[in-house]
C-alpha cells in the first residue's frame, strides 16, 4: 500500500540522507520533497533515516475510496484538482470552477465534489468572490464533508519567458489567487495578473501576456517559451463532498 510523506520545511535542513532511500525523494530549494505516494515500508524508513525528525509517514486512506465514483473539480486539465481527482477516482469530470463542481454534486448524489481548501475567487481589484469557506457554508445541509485530507502538489514552478535577460526585473506574473504566495516570494516587484487555474498562468506566459507564470512543471515543460527560474512542492488540503445519501 502506497502512503505519503509529510516533510516539515522547519525541520528539514537539506541533508540529503533520506534521498537514498527511493528515487521519488529529492531535493528542491534546499527541501525534500516527495510529490507521491510511494510504498509504506519505504517511507517509514525514510522517516527513521532522518537525522531532524522531519518526515512523517501519512497514509490519507486514498486505497479505501470508491474508483467507480464520479469526481468532479476544476479544469482545464493539468490543475492540481485534476491530478488529484485521478489518483482516487476512474471517473473525473473537469469543470470551469470549484463552485460547478459543488453544483454537480448537489444535482447527482453519486457525484463528488473535490475542492482545494485554498480556493479563492477575485476580481480585477483583488476583492474576494467566492471561496472554499464560502462553498461550505452555502451547501450546509444539502452536501456532506465526506473527507478531508492533506496530498502535495505536483511539482511547482515560477516560470519566465526565455526572451527575458536573467537580470532583468520580473515585471509582471500570472498567478492564480491560491498561488499568490509564491509570486510575491520570487517575484516580489511583479504586478499580478489573475488567472482562474495555474495551466492559465503558463498559456499567458507563453503567449507574452506576462513575463512570468506561477505554474506546475510539467504544464511549463510544454512551452519552449518558458524555462524555469525555482522550483517548490508544497501541500495542499483537499475536501472531498457530497450527498449525505451517498454514504
Amino acid at each position: 500500500m502506497d502512503v505519503r510523506l509529510i516533510i516539515d520545511p522547519a525541520r528539514c535542513t537539506g541533508t540529503g540522507v533520506c534521498l537514498s532511500i527511493s528515487p521519488q525523494l529529492r531535493l528542491v530549494d534546499g527541501l525534500a520533497t516527495c510529490a507521491v505516494g510511494i510504498d509504506a515500508a519505504v517511507a517509514a524508513d525514510a522517516a527513521a533515516c532522518c537525522p531532524n525528525q522531519a518526515i512523517t509517514v501519512h497514509d490519507d486512506g486514498h486505497d479505501r475510496f470508491d474508483r467507480d465514483c464520479p469526481i468532479v473539480t476544476l479544469g482545464p486539465e493539468g490543475t492540481d484538482a485534476h491530478a488529484e481527482a485521478s489518483r482516487h477516482s476512474g471517473d473525473v469530470r473537469l469543470v470551469a470552477s470549484f463552485a460547478d463542481a459543488m453544483a454537480a454534486a448537489t444535482r447527482d448524489w453519486q457525484v463528488r465534489a473535490l475542492i482545494a481548501a485554498g480556493y479563492l475567487a477575485v476580481d480585477r481589484d483583488g476583492r474576494t468572490l467566492d471561496s472554499w469557506v464560502d462553498q461550505h457554508f452555502s451547501h450546509t445541509g444539502v452536501l456532506e464533508l465526506l473527507r478531508c485530507w492533506q496530498s502535495p502538489t505536483k511539482p511547482m514552478c515560477l516560470a519566465v519567458r526565455t526572451d527575458l535577460g536573467r537580470g532583468t526585473v520580473i515585471g509582471s506574473v500570472a498567478t492564480h489567487p491560491a498561488t499568490r504566495f509564491f509570486a510575491r516570494r520570487y517575484a516580489p516587484a511583479a504586478r499580478h495578473v489573475t488567472v482562474e487555474a495555474k495551466p492559465l498562468a503558463a498559456h499567458a506566459a507563453a503567449r507574452g501576456q506576462v513575463q512570468a507564470c506561477i505554474a506546475s512543471v510539467d504544464i511549463v515543460a510544454r512551452y519552449p517559451q518558458l524555462e524555469v527560474r525555482a522550483e517548490f512542492a508544497p501541500t495542499m488540503v483537499w475536501m472531498l463532498y457530497g450527498k449525505q445519501a451517498a454514504q
